[in-house]
């Protein structure tokens, strides 16, 4: 499992790692896709709220 490319925004690191992509079909990218939505979404909203809130 290599690092392929990270990205940092804010307090934020984005690690993607070739694994994710290396030898999977496209309904396994889909269903990647919707995981890291529902994990990232309520996180990435809670610190736009909470930025939106200090301004």
């Amino acid at each position: 499992m290599a690092i392929v490319k990270e990205v940092k925004k804010g307090d934020t690191t984005f690690i993607f790692h070739d694994d994710c992509c290396k030898n999977v079909t496209p309904e396994e990218i889909q269903a990647n896709k919707k995981l890291l939505g529902q994990i990232a979404y309520p996180a990435l909203r809670a610190a736009h709220l909470r930025k939106e809130g200090s301004a």
